[in-house]
C-alpha cells in the first residue's frame, strides 16, 4: 500500500516502495508549487499557452474577488501568484525528465537533504508529517529543492501571503 500526501503547496511527498530495493518502503519527495498541469504552461509563450495563462490569472482574480478583495488587489495577487508559480516551473524537471527513473532516483540521507535545503529543518519537519525514524529519503529533483529554498528567501512575505491564500482559495 502506498501513502500519498501533499506536504504543502510547495512540494509533495509520500511513502512507497524503493524502486531499487523493492522490499523496502521509503519516503519520496517530489516537485510542487504550481497549479497548471504542466510546467510548459508557465514557460512557453505561444498563443495557445498565452490563452491558458490569461484564463488561469482570471480564475485567480475571480477567487480573490469572491472574498471581497478589490479588482486591483485581486489582479495584483494573480500576477504575484503567477510569478511565484513560474519560478517553481523553471526549477521543475520536464515531463520527459520525470519519466527517467535514473534521473528521479536521488537517495539522500536526511542530514544531506537538510544540507541541501538549509532553511528547512527536515529532522523536525519529518516527524510533524508522521514520518519518524527516517535515515534516508528519495528526492525526485534535488535542484528543485535548492531553487525552492532560494525562492523562499528571496520572495517578500506579502507575496507568500498572496500565494498561500490563493492556494487555500483553490481548495488545497
Amino acid at each position: 500500500e502506498r501513502t500519498q500526501v501533499v506536504g504543502s503547496p510547495l512540494f509533495g511527498f509520500g511513502v512507497g516502495q524503493d524502486s531499487k530495493h523493492p522490499t523496502v518502503n521509503i519516503v519520496n519527495f517530489g516537485q510542487g508549487g504550481t497549479s497548471l498541469p504542466d510546467r510548459d504552461n508557465y514557460l512557453k509563450n505561444d498563443p495557445r499557452t498565452q490563452k491558458i495563462q490569461a484564463a488561469y490569472k482570471q480564475y485567480i482574480i475571480s477567487l480573490f474577488k469572491l472574498t471581497g478583495v478589490s479588482d486591483a488587489d485581486a489582479a495584483k495577487n494573480a500576477e504575484t501568484i503567477f510569478t511565484i508559480e513560474t519560478a517553481f516551473a523553471k526549477a521543475q524537471l520536464s515531463r520527459v525528465a520525470m519519466r527517467d527513473p535514473n534521473k528521479t532516483y536521488n537517495k539522500l540521507s536526511v542530514k544531506d537533504f537538510g544540507a541541501l535545503t538549509p532553511h528547512l529543518k527536515w529532522n523536525e519537519l519529518l516527524p510533524r508529517m508522521s514520518l519518524k525514524g527516517q535515515d534516508s529519503i528519495i528526492v525526485a529533483s534535488p535542484d528543485f529543492y535548492k531553487a525552492t529554498v532560494a525562492l523562499l528567501a528571496a520572495t517578500p512575505d506579502g507575496d507568500w501571503k498572496a500565494y498561500l491564500t490563493g492556494n487555500v482559495l483553490k481548495g488545497w
